[in-house]
């Protein structure tokens, strides 16, 4: 779903400067250049500070630099296709563009005081978003999690393969009334996601939103479809031969 844009509470000014930077790390000048509508001494001159943009300037910058338009095209370039999956191990690996995500996902919601992940390939970028919110970061488990904490338990089944799949969160990690982000690398059935805002619930918590930076085909929305207007997603993909 097309993210939307917020600036409440953003420090925009060090941020554009932060998202030139981490481009210049996968593109070349010229084509930042073409992007921005900026000439390369100009976002040069940015990059190292030899001076800082307008409040104007550097809301056009990151208002472009986190479009799902522009993320998604780059997006595309790090993510393989192999027997029905889809492989994200190149974007996993990739610090820069991983920040690029985060700001997407930053960029696209307010007030969030929990970010919640499912272990293992949600925590990098999960935690580059509670990083920005500077918020919390609270991870999903699928054992129980070795802690002292009283646990949440939530599950599902499983298609692939069919199994009954138990999520176990501590209770430190959920409180009541805090406002919770979702962030999972990849959404494709939803039934994780779907889970994860039952154990919300159960707690009394705020769903703020839901944010991945892949979606696989069109179930997630029918398993998700109450709260479809929550949802942010950088790439679609077409549902993939099984």
């Amino acid at each position: 779903m097309e993210p939307g844009f917020s600036v409440a509470n953003k420090d925009l000014r060090y941020h554009s400067v932060e998202l030139l930077r981490l481009y210049k790390g996968l593109m070349k000048y010229r084509e930042i250049s073409e992007l921005v509508g900026l000439p390369p001494p100009a976002i040069w001159r940015y990059i190292t500070l030899k001076i800082v943009p307008s409040y104007e300037r550097a809301e056009s910058i990151v208002r472009l630099l986190t479009s799902r338009d522009v993320v998604s095209n780059i997006l595309r370039k790090y993510i393989r296709f192999k027997d029905g999956a889809v492989d994200t191990s190149s974007v996993l690996d990739n610090v820069l563009l991983l920040k690029i995500l985060a700001y997407v996902a930053f960029y696209s919601f307010n007030d969030v005081d929990t970010v919640l992940t499912v272990e293992l390939d949600g925590v990098p970028i999960a935690t580059l978003v509670a990083d920005l919110f500077k918020s919390k970061l609270t991870i999903s488990r699928k054992g129980i999690p070795f802690t002292s904490d009283a646990i949440y338990e939530a599950e599902y089944v499983s298609r692939d393969p069919p199994s009954i799949v138990r999520l176990y969160i501590p209770s430190s990690g959920l409180k009541k009334g805090e406002k919770v982000l979702i962030v999972d690398d990849i959404i494709r059935t939803g039934k994780t996601t779907a889970t994860l805002i039952k154990l919300i619930k159960s707690v009394g918590g705020v769903l703020t939103g839901i944010f991945s930076p892949i979606s696989i085909g069109q179930k997630w929305r029918e398993t998700l479809r109450e709260y479809l207007s929550k949802v942010v997603t950088v790439l679609e993909i077409e549902e993939l031969d099984q």
